[in-house]
């Protein structure tokens, strides 16, 4: 017995700001053009008057109907994420109150790895007894933390929330989450330099800064090691594998996963193009999606991997059910 994701939801921005948009909003020295062959990215989603709570708590609340469970026989309330709207309380509680439950709830900053992280401690939690409901809400928004006159980082991100509902089941066939520590490829500081008056060299920006090149190799890196980890724990061929869920990052990245694997890209679903990257949300998104269009069907073999700033990665093999 391991676990197995009864349900899933999303919470979206309404606002879709195009590359043009952006163009025309920024008056960046940019283009459609140039953006969308770099990274993928045509669109992307972005808060104006909605908090990440509002975000966090209707992906929550989609995943729970969709699961049939009600929110009063949730266990463990689990948000990934890098951007709560306050410090304290946590994103968790803030939806817990929403939601009006009285379960844990917790934070999770495992940053872009962070469905990875989580569905590791849920798993753990369900096999030991210690839950049998788990709720997980992966939420970012970006925008908030972006410098938006700095093209190479503020035409990546997006904002928006997934949820999933986590239950006692055979789908899970393999996980492994690690770090390869490397705090300076990407970096989001603190905003909050107080006035401590004995406090020195005090870090002015709490943008996103990111060693593109950097991370890139880094990625494929992950990519090249964890599907022959997986592949080979489980006694599998690259053949077997029905879709690759890769951390929607950059299509290039992806474009390596197929070219490396040789598989298909069909095996390889991507909506970067609508959202850009969404940290920790981009992988459940990406699930809630699928199964809306038809795309999941039980007996189905995927291996998802992200990959994030720390530098945290994680990969996992499961069997839909």
């Amino acid at each position: 017995m391991t676990i197995k994701i009864a349900g899933t939801g999303i919470g979206l921005p309404r606002r879709q700001v195009s590359n043009d948009d952006l163009v025309a909003i920024t008056g960046l020295d940019t283009s459609d053009q140039w953006i969308a062959s770099r990274t993928g990215i045509r669109s992307r989603h972005v808060c104006q008057d909605e908090t990440l709570t509002d975000l966090a708590t209707t992906a929550a609340r989609n995943a729970l109907e969709d699961a049939g469970i009600p929110a009063d026989q949730i266990d463990y309330l689990m948000c990934a994420t890098v951007s709560a709207d306050t410090r304290t309380p946590s994103l968790a509680c803030a939806v817990a109150e929403r939601l009006g439950v009285t379960c844990a709830a917790a934070d999770l900053n495992g940053a872009c790895s962070g469905f990875l992280y989580a569905l590791d401690l849920v798993s753990c939690m369900v096999q030991t007894g210690r839950a049998r409901n788990v709720l997980i809400v992966c939420a970012e928004k970006m925008s908030a933390h972006t410098d938006w006159s700095d093209r190479s980082t503020c035409v990546l991100f997006g904002d928006g929330a997934a949820a999933c509902v986590v239950t006692p089941g055979t789908m899970l066939k393999y996980i492994h989450v690690a770090t390869i520590p490397d705090t300076a490829a990407i970096t989001m500081r603190n905003d909050m330099a107080g006035t401590n008056p004995l406090a020195r060299d005090i870090e002015p920006s709490c943008f996103v800064q990111m060693d593109g090149q950097r991370v890139f190799k880094y990625a494929v890196s992950i990519i090249e090691q964890e599907v022959p980890r997986a592949l080979d724990a489980l006694g599998l061929t690259a053949e077997d594998i029905d879709y690759y869920l890769i951390h929607q990052a950059n299509k290039r990245i992806i474009d390596f996963a197929i070219s490396r694997l040789g598989q298909p890209s069909e095996k390889f679903p991507i909506n970067i193009d609508r959202y850009g990257n969404i940290s920790a949300v981009s992988i459940p998104l990406l699930l809630h999606q699928m199964r809306q269009a038809g795309q999941v069907r039980p007996g189905q073999t995927f291996f998802l991997c992200a990959f994030g700033a720390g530098m945290t990665y994680g990969s996992c093999v499961w069997e839909w059910e």
